[in-house]
C-alpha cells in the first residue's frame, strides 16, 4: 500500500517540476530571447507610386515572425509559426466556410420563392371574389345615408342662425368691457417685465463676477501647488531617475545598424540646403551610415535606400520597471499626486 502511494506522488512531483521547468525557460525566453527586427525602403526614380518597403519582426530564433511588405500600392501581411503560413491557412478554411454558406442560402431562396408564389396567386382569387360580392351592397347603403342627411340640414339651419345672431349681439356688449381691462393688464404685465429683466440682468453680472474671483483664487492656489511640486527635491529626483532609464530604453531599442544612401534635389536650390542642414542633425542617430548626396539641379526628385536592423531584450524594460516602481523617490510622488497636498 505505502510502495503504491509513493509512486503516485513520485508521479505527481514529476509532473509539477516538468510544468515549473517549462515555466522556468518560457521566463528565461521571454528575458532573454531577443525581439529581432528589420526593416528596408527603396524609392525608385518617379513617383512616390514606385516606393516599397518590407518590414519583419520575429522572435525565438525566428520560429515565430510577422512580415509586412508593401508593393504595387498593396500592403501584404503574413504570419509564420515554426515555418507553417498561420495567415494563409486561415483563409482557406474562410473561403471554404463562405462557399457552403453560399449554396445553403441559394437553396433556401429558390425553396422560398415557390412557396410566396403559390401564395400570391390564390390570395389574389380570394380578393377579386369578396370585391363582387361586397360592393353592390355598399353603393347602396351610400344613398340612404345622403338622403337622410339632406332632410336633417334643411329643418336645422333656420334655428342655428337665430342663436348665432343672439350670441354674437351678447359678445359684443361684453368684449367692449374687456378691451379696458386688458388694456389696463398689459399696461401692468409691460412694467413688471421691463423690471424683472432689469433686475436679472444686475444679478447675472453680480453672479459672473463672483466666479470670476472664484476661478483666480483656484488657478492661483493650483500654480503654488503645482511649483512646490515641482521644485520638491524628491521630484526632481526621480524626474531624473525615469529621464536616466527612459533614455537607456530608447537607446536599447534604437536599430543596431543603419544603411542607406539617398540622393533629392528641390527647384529652389535654398530648400535644398535648408532640407540638407535638417538632415544633418539626425548624423548622431544613424552615426552617419546612411550617404546623403544633396544635388542643385533645379529639379523636384528623391531615390535611394535605406536598411536597418536591431533587437529587444526583454529583461531591458522588466529591469527599469521593477526599479522606477520600487523607488522611494516614484513612491513619494505617486502617494503626493493622489492626496493633492502641499
Amino acid at each position: 500500500m505505502l510502495h503504491i502511494l509513493w509512486l503516485i506522488l513520485k508521479f505527481i512531483l514529476i509532473i509539477l517540476g516538468i510544468l515549473l521547468g517549462l515555466l522556468l525557460l518560457a521566463v528565461l525566453l521571454v528575458l532573454f530571447c531577443p525581439v529581432r527586427y528589420k526593416a528596408s525602403a527603396v524609392k525608385a526614380e518617379g513617383g512616390w507610386k514606385q516606393t516599397e518597403g518590407e518590414g519583419i519582426v520575429s522572435w525565438l530564433f525566428h520560429g515565430i515572425s510577422l512580415r509586412a511588405e508593401w508593393k504595387d500600392q498593396q500592403m501584404e501581411i503574413s504570419f509564420h509559426l515554426f515555418g507553417i503560413p498561420v495567415d494563409k491557412l486561415l483563409k482557406k478554411r474562410q473561403e471554404k466556410r463562405d462557399i457552403t454558406k453560399k449554396s445553403g442560402k441559394n437553396s433556401e431562396k429558390s425553396g422560398a420563392e415557390k412557396v410566396s408564389v403559390s401564395g400570391i396567386d390564390g390570395s389574389r382569387e380570394e380578393e377579386h371574389k369578396k370585391s363582387v360580392v361586397d360592393h353592390p351592397q355598399s353603393e347602396n347603403m351610400e344613398t340612404e345615408d345622403l338622403k337622410t342627411d339632406r332632410n336633417s340640414a334643411s329643418g336645422t339651419s333656420a334655428d342655428t342662425e337665430r342663436i348665432r345672431n343672439s350670441q354674437i349681439s351678447g359678445q359684443q356688449e361684453l368684449n367692449a368691457d374687456d378691451t379696458d381691462r386688458n388694456s389696463l393688464k398689459k399696461r401692468q404685465f409691460f412694467i413688471k417685465r421691463i423690471y424683472d429683466r432689469i433686475r436679472n440682468i444686475f444679478q447675472s453680472i453680480r453672479t459672473k463676477l463672483q466666479n470670476i474671483r472664484r476661478t483666480f483664487g483656484k488657478i492661483k492656489k493650483n500654480v503654488s501647488w503645482w511649483k512646490a511640486f515641482i521644485e520638491h527635491p524628491r521630484v526632481t529626483a526621480a524626474r531624473k531617475l525615469v529621464w536616466k532609464h527612459g533614455k537607456f530604453l530608447l537607446k536599447h531599442i534604437f536599430p543596431t545598424r543603419i544603411e542607406g544612401q539617398v540622393t533629392f534635389s528641390f527647384e529652389d536650390p535654398a530648400l535644398t540646403g535648408a532640407a540638407l542642414a535638417v538632415l544633418g542633425m539626425t548624423i548622431p542617430f544613424h552615426k552617419n551610415c546612411i550617404q546623403i548626396d544633396p544635388r542643385f539641379d533645379s529639379e523636384n526628385y528623391l531615390y535611394g535606400n535605406i536598411r536597418a536592423k536591431g533587437r529587444i531584450y526583454g529583461f531591458v524594460p522588466v529591469r527599469a520597471a521593477v526599479s522606477i516602481y520600487f523607488n522611494k523617490n516614484i513612491k513619494y510622488v505617486i502617494k503626493r499626486w493622489k492626496t493633492r497636498r502641499a
